[in-house]
């Protein structure tokens, strides 16, 4: 949901002007800071064997003194502005798309469900394509002067640029690893040879994103390149902790738990099974839950972003899968009551792919929208319920690194909020991002009220008193 007072963006390059001018400020801070250690060690280095060692000596030397700006701009103090520029920026693009006006790298963003970090990664490399003045500045950078063969950011002033600290920093370098989202689904490609480490390595965009991320009318049709090959949401399997990460009731787990004895035996027919709940209820994390336990990748397939014209390619792609555990989303657009894909072409479908190895999982957001006759045919079916407050609370405090969890947080106010596990996910990162512009970085209640303003403006936030928790709300999540 959006702010009602935010101005929606008139166009997409009127949406790319906006982060633009946010990615000019970041590297104007970062070339000012360079240009004063570049100035400190013109004043202390007596030799050229000083200016090699200085990687140490100036850990050891206190370097005193005012920044050379010279050509760059002084960083902007104006700190309250800054705190709120991400969420003015997200309220702008819920704005517009209220309107019908599409954002190309806020749609991909959304289809894709991009990290921050990933979405910047993309922004980066964008930038020289609409402005040379980025890759000087890259070039600056990276090799401290202005003029440089590369015009293209290193996944190193990538991962220095967009990380605060030592442990973000740590969990986005394997978003931009060579087995990362970004490069598997081809939004990005290596500039330089493999013959040097990940970090000296230069990022560019696949030429036919750029072409869609430049347009002046984006259609997000030319996408699906992206979005709507199931393929190109082929996973590694992840470790995921039961007792850590699946926060559902005790009978909806012991269902899990069959359903992966079902699949390890590997008989035929393989199973295949319905989830069906409201968005943000764990149907996804138990999937990849279960493709962990059973080590076997996950291919995510949502039938909501397919078009007619892509079935018959579709078909063949599916029939060619590898052993893993599919997972057909948005299932009531071929299973329920107006089907968009003939009965006759899905039923040999599912005939075929029970023959093979693996498991196979369709969700839904609500049962009665896939009809009985295709649900007798499933093993089984799960629903999804909404987390208790319980189950809530512990979501919040799975949401927030542990590094900011403070007896100040108001978990239990949290916990009353009536939000689904995706939408805790949302309003946590939010909030995050909001304290992430302070430093240090400290989380507060204000941080978590501008979060739910922005994602549930009806939403009101619940008071201190305390009330007698219902028998619904009660038991083990």
């Amino acid at each position: 949901m959006s702010n009602p007072n935010a101005l929606p963006f008139a166009d997409n390059w009127s949406y790319l002007r906006a982060e633009l001018a946010w990615l000019d400020r970041l590297l104007m801070v970062a070339v000012s800071r360079q240009k004063r250690e570049l100035q400190d060690l013109d004043d202390f280095a007596l030799s050229g064997q000083d200016r090699v060692t200085s990687h140490w000596w100036k850990g050891i030397i206190s370097l005193n003194g005012q920044p050379g700006y010279d050509h760059a701009r002084p960083p902007q103090t104006n700190q309250g502005r800054n705190a709120t520029h991400a969420q003015q920026i997200e309220a702008r693009i819920q704005a517009s798309q209220q309107q019908g006006i599409v954002l190309a790298l806020p749609w991909l963003r959304d289809q894709l469900r991009l990290s921050p970090f990933e979405k910047n990664v993309i922004l980066m490399a964008l930038a020289p394509e609409i402005n040379q003045r980025f890759g000087r500045l890259y070039g600056y950078l990276q090799y401290q002067h202005d003029e440089s063969e590369w015009d293209l950011p290193t996944v190193d002033l990538c991962l220095r640029l967009l990380c605060r600290n030592d442990q973000e920093w740590r969990q986005a370098r394997p978003l931009i690893a060579p087995d990362s989202r970004l490069v598997n689904l081809g939004l990005v490609e290596w500039a330089s040879t493999d013959d040097t480490t990940l970090l000296s390595r230069h990022l560019r965009l696949a030429e036919a994103l750029t072409t869609y991320l430049l347009a002046e009318a984006p259609d997000p049709a030319k996408a699906n390149h992206w979005t709507g090959s199931p393929h190109l949401a082929l996973l590694k399997p992840q470790t995921l902790s039961q007792e850590l990460d699946l926060i559902l009731p005790a009978a909806t787990l012991a269902q899990l738990d069959t359903v992966y004895a079902l699949a390890q035996r590997q008989t035929s027919p393989s199973p295949l099974v319905l989830f069906a709940g409201r968005p943000g209820t764990g149907k996804t994390r138990a999937a990849r839950h279960l493709a962990t336990r059973l080590n076997l990748p996950l291919v995510v397939l949502d039938l909501g972003t397919i078009t007619a014209p892509q079935y018959d390619t579709l078909l063949e792609n599916l029939a060619s899968l590898p052993v893993c555990v599919l997972v057909v989303k948005a299932a009531q657009h071929w299973l329920g009551r107006s089907p968009t894909l003939d009965p006759a072409l899905v039923q040999p479908w599912i005939n075929h792919r029970r023959t093979q190895s693996g498991l196979t999982l369709l969700t839904t957001h609500y049962l009665h929208t896939v009809q009985p006759s295709w649900r007798q045919r499933c093993n089984g079916v799960i629903e999804f319920s909404l987390p208790t407050a319980a189950a809530r609370q512990t979501l919040w405090k799975q949401a927030i690194p542990s590094e900011l969890h403070d007896s100040s947080l108001p978990w239990p106010q949290l916990a009353k909020l009536p939000l689904t596990g995706g939408e805790i996910m949302d309003v946590a990162h939010t909030a995050i991002s909001l304290a992430q512009q302070s430093d240090p970085t400290r989380l507060t209640l204000a941080h978590f009220k501008q979060s739910l303003a922005l994602h549930h403006p009806g939403l009101s936030w619940p008071s201190q008193r305390k009330q007698p928790a219902s028998p619904l709300e009660e038991g083990r999540p």
